[in-house]
């Protein structure tokens, strides 16, 4: 992902009466390691565009996944490191508070002291649309400012309902310590799907309770963990079926199905189609094994 060409599009973006921001650069990086620790005296907003890695704030520490979503604040001490590398996306803004409406400077204010500066791939929001929207303008090597600049404003506006939404409904993640249990449970389930793990002993490896471990997974995913797991199995299925002439009793095994019947209709409810039906429909050719 290169977004490099938005900064030829004005440093301040007003689409609207509410708010106006003056932005100090984007940015992107293929392969991302690591850098010092420090701090600015605006925001900066990344998203991960693929890779993992940790997120470090005031002695926190938060796993980044593809997808994920973080907000540096002005004036906090952070670092971004990645042993294997990692792709990100970033603007550096501030709101021109002359102006702005009093509901606007009320949210901005509160920005600088959320404390959701966080946000899972696994929880959808506007925020990563419009950072994929950007991306996909790239891609087509769409360069027309009238285009992008709405695109751009709308993404720092997006930035007020993702840090500041209702926290009873999507949790932050406050407690970076229980992050890093969850990030190694996550790992052995995408590391071991054909193994037909069971809760109780993803638990027992996580070394942490079962009641634990699912309020992990709810506060900080928002989804249970048979949702989660599912959700990973029918992923690595359809990524089978899209690349390999596997059969369905392969790719049944390998995603820790009980049965092809068991993979067939969970994946027919999950989809609304079959996986005989997606194989036929995929654009990429299977790619014959061994």
């Amino acid at each position: 992902m290169n977004i490099n060409h938005l900064n030829t599009i004005p440093d301040d973006l007003a689409c609207g009466e509410e708010a106006a921001f003056h932005v100090h650069y984007w940015g992107s990086i293929a392969d991302h390691h690591a850098h010092s620790l420090h701090k600015h005296s605006f925001f900066e907003c990344c998203y991960v565009t693929h890779g993992e890695g940790y997120y470090h704030e005031n002695g926190a520490h938060y796993p980044l996944h593809e997808g994920d979503i973080f907000l540096s604040r002005p004036d906090t001490w952070h670092q971004i490191e990645s042993p294997s590398g990692i792709g990100l996306a970033w603007v550096a803004f501030l709101m021109k508070e002359e102006g702005a409406s009093p509901d606007m400077l009320r949210k901005y204010r509160q920005l600088a002291d959320t404390d959701r500066i966080l946000v899972s791939s696994a929880t959808p929001s506007l925020t990563a649309s419009l950072w994929q929207a950007l991306w996909n303008a790239e891609s087509a090597e769409v360069y027309n400012r009238p285009l992008l600049v709405p695109i751009a404003y709308s993404l720092i506006l997006s930035f007020f309902q993702t840090f500041l939404e209702d926290t009873e409904r999507k949790p932050a993640l406050s407690k970076p310590q229980e992050s890093i249990l969850l990030h190694k449970a996550r790992l052995f389930i995408h590391d071991n799907l054909s193994l037909r793990i069971k809760f109780k002993d993803l638990a027992e490896y996580s070394h942490i309770s079962e009641r634990h471990l699912s309020r992990l997974f709810k506060e900080e995913l928002g989804i249970s963990f048979s949702d989660y797991y599912r959700k990973v199995k029918i992923q690595k299925a359809t990524a089978l079926l899209e690349s390999t002439d596997y059969t369905l009793e392969q790719i049944s095994a390998a995603t820790g199905f009980y049965s092809v019947h068991h993979f067939a209709k969970t994946f027919k409810q999950t989809t609304g189609t079959s996986p005989g039906q997606w194989r036929k429909t995929s654009l990429i050719p299977p790619k014959r094994q061994g």
